[in-house]
């Protein structure tokens, strides 16, 4: 996915794997061109998105604004 700088992240989310776990991720992230933690936010916002957790459309109405999520990433 595209860099997306208009939301910008600052908080971190950190968890432990096993050190095999660790070189798998790392291979996936390199296959498709991403740094791990690129990777691991793509596969945490589709997870999201699956269960339907994390809308794929966010409307402001303060500012009379409607924001296609799968199409701003």
């Amino acid at each position: 996915m595209p860099r997306n700088n208009s939301n910008p992240k600052s908080v971190l989310l950190a968890t432990r794997v096993t050190p095999k776990i660790k070189a798998i991720v790392e291979q996936m992230a390199i296959r498709e061109g991403l740094s791990v933690s690129e990777w691991l936010r793509n596969l945490v916002v589709i997870e999201l998105k699956k269960s339907e957790a994390l809308p794929s459309v966010l409307k402001i109405p303060e500012y009379d604004l409607v924001i296609d999520l799968d199409k701003s990433q």
